[in-house]
Order: C-alpha cells, then structure tokens, then sequence
C-alpha cells in the first residue's frame, strides 16, 4: 500500500482486519512520517521503499531521509530499497551496506551498472547478486 495514496490508511486498515499481510509504500520522506503515524505502522510485513527521482543525489538524500524517520519512530520491519533508471544501481549497493534487500529487473531499468544494456533480467539479477555477494560483476 503506496502512502502517498490519500486513502492508504483507510485500506491498511481494511487489510489488517482481513489478516492480509501489508508492504508499506514509501517514496518521499512525507510518506514515511504519514507512516510513523499511524497506529500498527510495525505491524506491517515490509516496507518498500521506492525513489522515482532521476537525480542520483536528490534520489540518495530521500532514501537516507526515509531510514532517518523510521530509524527515529524505531521501526523495525525489513526494508526493501529500489531504484528506476539512472538510482537502479546506487540504491542496490546502499541496500547492501544497509544490510536491506532490493529487487532489479528490466522494470526497474534496462542497463547494468557500466552502462551496457542488459540482455534480459537474468543478467541483471546476476549483477545484483554480485554486489550483494562482494564479487566482481561479470561481463555478458
């Protein structure tokens, strides 16, 4: 549930009553306060937090932005931390240090951290699973 909806609270609510598991939707700073508000905010199963800002250092400041206030509200839930296009990569290798997961695939964005188009995810699931793992991205 994105909480930039007006009515995400509304339908976390609805789906907390019918026992459906809930991945809060963060992508600005304004959706994670609107998060720590409400009641069973760590109730929740996973927050997702997705940047859709094509400048790298606006992009790296939300995301930082976002952990500050769930680190300050003492949210404990899984993080899952993505990019688009130009953050794909930078936010997988923060999701790594942070110790939070990520998810890549051409959805997401169509090059590798080089700049080579990929040729199917499969690549790019590799190259994150290299970053992940601390080994050197291998070419294909």
């Amino acid at each position: 549930v994105n909480l930039s909806e007006p009515d995400a609270p509304a339908v976390m609510e609805l789906l907390r009553q019918r026992g459906v598991g809930i991945e809060a939707g963060l992508a600005v700073v304004a959706d994670a306060e609107r998060f720590v508000a409400l009641p069973g905010h760590n109730q929740v199963l996973r927050i997702l937090i997705e940047i859709d800002i094509p400048d790298l250092s606006a992009a790296l400041d939300e995301a930082h932005g976002i952990a500050a206030v769930l680190e300050r509200a003492g949210v404990g839930r899984p993080i899952l931390l993505h990019g688009v296009d130009t953050t794909v990569w930078p936010l997988v290798e923060l999701a790594h240090r942070q110790r939070w997961s990520t998810r890549v695939g051409l959805e997401d964005g169509k090059t590798l951290a080089d700049g080579r188009t990929a040729k199917d995810n499969a690549v790019i699931v590799a190259a994150a699973v290299a970053i992940f793992r601390g080994a050197p991205v291998v070419a294909s």
